[in-house]
């Protein structure tokens, strides 16, 4: 009876496994699973079915291979599955990379991000490096005007022709832009940090664009290289932002925000931000982020740094106090954060709508208090951190309810596998391994 059990069971997974199959590349260069009808469209390879919908080839676990074809029949889809040798595979798969290099090559790239890539470098030229290079170089007249739109023009069609057989991923032009807007803020503190002698202000325009320009390259290449998502690039930035303002804030707060202490504030906002960054990097490390979380998790950091500065506010602390508690609201409200998003994903408009759902509530906020003309600064910003955090509440709270719910293992697993009740396993030399090989029922729970 006990084989017979045993057998029933392999039998069942052999079957089981039989029927799964797994898609496979259409190209020899194993980067297309599936050709579309755009893409058909250029390449011309299936003309037999004339609504081609879409193309996918399959592997089964005999080895064996299935294209499969979508196409429009009198307002209907059908399937189509053609079986395939290895030897015909070899062939169609030889055709399609032939026809796509010499009709589509830029297929074989992901440009999903090379959109927001040409415009976001067209908003740092035109916005910034194309009058920055003119004041730091000293030029003016028509030498600037001419500086000016060749650096503009420079920031567009470079990254336009530049990128046409190149991989530019969401999160690729996500930190690409991040790190040529903030590379500013940190070129300038890099300038104060080396405490110069004497303030030229020409200079930190120089190291703001050279900074932004480097900044531009290594975070492009490290979202490349690591295959980094748009989360995680949008948690990063968030993180970075909130180690740049933060920083900033205590500066100010502690009375370094002058000449006799511009290294020390230089310094103090070059950490700030590299340490926000790795901050951001543990939390997208250890959580399931999405663009639009960002949104969300910028949002509660802002409220957590806003409520107890407002309340410092209002009771008329100084400086010092209001800073570090500002900061420590920020950290709890980033851990607040982390925690609420965990089993949740935000679509980048429902994180939109959170976060501007609680810049709209502060800023209505302020219409009566300013119709009351107040001379102290307390009823505004309580006005606009309570408003805010309400705008937030009310925000997560309509938008949750249709964000995708992440079902996560927890912390108490339980595992059974029927074999060592059926069978009997020989010993080994190794006790560790028999210990597992009988085990029938495994319990696990993680602190």
């Amino acid at each position: 009876m006990r084989f017979l059990t045993t057998g029933l069971i392999l039998l069942s997974f052999l079957a089981t496994a039989r029927a799964q199959e797994i898609s496979v590349p259409l190209d020899s260069i194993g980067k297309v699973f599936v050709i579309t009808s755009e893409l058909e469209s250029r390449l011309g390879l299936f003309q037999e079915y004339p609504e081609f919908l879409e193309a996918r080839l399959y592997q089964a676990s005999d080895s064996g291979y299935y294209l499969e074809i979508l196409e429009r029949k009198d307002s209907s889809q059908v399937r189509t599955r053609v079986p395939k040798t290895a030897e015909e595979v070899v062939d169609l798969r030889h055709r399609v990379s032939l026809a796509i290099s010499q009709r589509a090559p830029e297929s074989l790239y992901n440009h999903e991000g090379r959109a927001g890539l040409i415009v976001n470098s067209a908003i740092l030229s035109a916005g910034f490096y194309g009058w920055a290079i003119p004041v730091a170089s000293k030029m003016d007249g028509t030498a600037s005007v001419t500086t000016y739109f060749f650096v503009t023009a420079a920031g567009i069609l470079g990254p336009a022709l530049g990128t046409d057989r190149m991989d530019i991923t969401r999160a690729t032009a996500m930190m690409d832009f991040y790190g040529g807007s903030r590379g500013i803020a940190h070129g300038i503190a890099v300038y104060y940090a080396l405490d110069p002698k004497e303030d030229h202000e020409r200079a930190p325009y120089g190291w703001a664009v050279v900074t932004s320009l480097v900044e531009r390259a290594a975070l492009n290449a490290w979202a490349t290289k690591s295959g980094m998502t748009a989360g995680k690039a949008a948690v990063i930035g968030v993180g970075g932002d909130f180690g740049i303002g933060l920083s900033a804030a205590l500066a100010s707060g502690y009375g370094l925000w002058n000449r006799e202490h511009q290294h020390e504030t230089g310094m103090m906002i070059l950490a700030g931000s590299t340490a926000g960054m790795v901050a951001g990097t543990q939390l997208a490390d250890h959580g399931h982020y999405t663009r639009g979380d960002g949104y969300v998790l910028r949002g509660i950091g802002i409220v957590g740094c806003a409520l107890p500065a407002a309340i410092c506010d209002v009771a008329d602390q100084d400086g010092q106090t209001a800073a570090t508690m500002a900061a420590a609201g920020s950290l709890v409200g980033l851990g607040i954060g982390h925690r609420l998003l965990r089993d949740v994903d935000f679509s980048s408009s429902q994180g939109f709508t959170v976060l501007f759902a609680e810049f709209g509530f502060a800023a209505l906020a302020m219409t009566p208090v300013l119709a009351s003309a107040v001379d102290n600064s307390g009823p505004y910003s309580l006005a606009a951190a309570l408003s805010g955090t309400a705008g937030f509440a009310l925000g997560y709270a309509i938008t949750s309810k249709s964000a995708r719910t992440i079902h996560q293992s927890t912390e108490l697993d339980f595992e059974f596998n029927p074999l060592p009740l059926v069978t009997e396993t020989r010993d080994s030399m190794d006790p560790l391994r028999d210990h597992r090989a009988k085990q029938a029922f495994v319990l696990t729970y993680r602190f």
